[in-house]
């Protein structure tokens, strides 16, 4: 068919071949621990940031509280989205044709370190004001998003073909352990401490003013240099993949302004736009079982983008539970769902990544279910009373609190599980000389339509003025990605494929 907009099918067009070469060594060897610290190095951006620290403090400090609040941190997020969403599959496309990954990985990793610097000046008297500290985030979270397409593209690189998934899993593992290492050293270090708990310390392990909100603000710096630091081994020793024979100058001319081709003149961005199409049919028609899976993989990654989004939300409004409460909640949820990493590797091993993920998300499903059954006066939809304390804390003191609680394990475990196995489900699948555009396409199932999950339950919400029929709609949104999941071939085996 004729050149697509973004194609890297056949690899590089002016007589430059690819060599992908068979990976050697184990999750545990020189490589794949190199590919999996950058997720502990990068991973705690998004959990201090964009979900449990500064993201409060942006909401409830410099956008001024109550939902216009909530509107501008979602709006935010949208953007930042759309942007990543339609630009990630031509950097993947480009990284393919190019070859070299660490270079623009290098960009990315410090435009995203120095906006997380930046944030300790975000103060409503300025410098960083509301608007500008949003123009921050958004310029952050699109880095976080291409960071993730080019280093997902390397794990190929990472190990034997075996061992990907354990390596992937590991990642995962890596990124959540190190992340509730440095929750908890700002839970009990500098937010606690002083507030006359029991368990609270004294004095701050760093003097920082909560009056003016530093520990929250501190967040920015922290991550930038933990940043800085943890992604050295992965450039020292972690391989940059096969080489594509271009420069990236030239391959990202080749992508925008049409490739040369003797004779003729390159296309204008406008000519290819309108071959867009066509190439989107060609996918589907070349690669079917991997364009389904990346279909599934949409809808239920929006139900589980709702889901992570939400449940602290839902948890907030309908169970009545503090700010310390919901960050104790997140913590464990990361803690464990390092285990999910493990857990992800070892279904991939002898599950495959389908059926893997098949059991992934059915248990959310079900987990998602016993949830909604809880109120904060009874459980199993009213069967058990449970709204009285059943012991003298001042913190998840009734059964309906701790049961809630206790749900998070298993949820965050199935729920890193899940996003393990749908990243090496595509590995598994897609066709390695073109890995990097598929990344890029993996990265759009996951950010185009993120609004998707929170739109469902809003509209349930405010139809049937019910939360819990609301949430209800992530479990819908699981189901009907398990059907498109269902009907993806794939053998078990990545022997079988390769």
């Amino acid at each position: 068919m004729s050149t697509p907009i973004v194609s890297a099918g056949a690899g590089p067009q002016t007589g430059e071949t690819s060599s992908y070469v068979a990976a050697e060594g184990g999750p545990f060897g020189i490589k794949g621990l190199a590919w999996a610290i950058f997720e502990g190095a990068r991973n705690p951006y998004y959990n201090l940031i964009v979900i449990y620290i500064f993201a409060p403090y942006f909401a409830s400090v410099l956008a001024g509280g109550g939902a216009e609040a909530l509107s501008l941190s979602g709006l935010t997020i949208t953007i930042a989205g759309i942007v990543t969403a339609l630009t990630a599959p031509f950097l993947g496309v480009i990284a393919d044709k190019a070859g070299q990954r660490k270079p623009p990985l290098v960009f990315f990793i410090g435009l995203l370190a120095l906006c997380s610097f930046a944030l300790w000046w975000a103060r409503p008297e300025g410098p960083l004001t509301m608007w500008p500290t949003m123009a921050v985030l958004a310029i952050a979270y699109c880095c976080y998003g291409y960071s993730e397409v080019l280093h997902n593209a390397m794990l190929p690189s990472a190990g034997r073909p075996g061992a990907l998934p354990f390596i992937s899993g590991l990642g995962l593992a890596t990124g959540n352990l190190l992340s509730v290492g440095i929750l908890f050293f700002f839970l009990f270090g500098l937010l606690l401490p002083g507030s006359g708990l029991p368990f609270a310390a004294d004095d701050q392990l760093i003097a920082l003013d909560r009056e003016t909100n530093e520990p929250q603000r501190f967040a920015g710096p922290f991550v930038a240099v933990w940043m800085i630091l943890l992604v050295i081994p992965f450039f020292m020793f972690m391989p940059d993949g096969a080489p594509g024979g271009l420069t990236w100058k030239r391959a990202a001319s080749d992508v925008f302004l049409g490739e040369s081709v003797e004779g003729n003149k390159r296309q204008s961005i406008f000519q290819r736009a309108g071959v867009f199409w066509d190439y989107l049919k060609g996918l589907f028609k070349e690669h079917p079982q991997t364009m389904r899976f990346l279909i599934a993989r949409t809808i239920y990654a929006d139900a589980m983008s709702a889901l992570l989004t939400l449940g602290a939300v839902f948890a907030s409004t309908f169970l009545g539970w503090s700010g310390v409460e919901i960050l104790f909640f997140g913590i464990t949820g990361v803690l464990f769902g390092a285990i999910g990493g493990f857990v992800g590797g070892f279904l991939d091993r002898h599950l495959g990544p389908k059926m893997a993920l098949v059991w992934e998300i059915s248990i959310l499903v079900v987990l998602l279910l016993a949830q909604l059954s809880i109120t904060p006066d009874s459980l199993l939809f009213g069967l058990i009373p449970s709204g009285e304390p059943v012991w003298n804390s001042p913190f998840f003191d009734t059964l309906s609190d701790i049961t809630y609680f206790l749900f998070v394990i298993p949820t965050a475990i199935a729920v890193v599980a899940s996003i393990s196995s749908s990243r090496y489900m595509l590995v598994h699948i897609a066709p390695r000389e073109r890995i990097g555009e598929f990344f890029g396409l993996y990265a759009i199932a996951g950010t185009v339509t993120v609004w998707m999950g929170p739109g469902i339950v809003s509209l349930l919400t405010w139809l049937t003025g019910n939360q819990r029929i609301g949430m209800g709609g992530i479990g819908f949104m699981f189901l009907i990605g398990l059907i498109v999941l269902w009907k993806v071939q794939a053998p078990k085996h990545a022997d079988e494929t390769r």
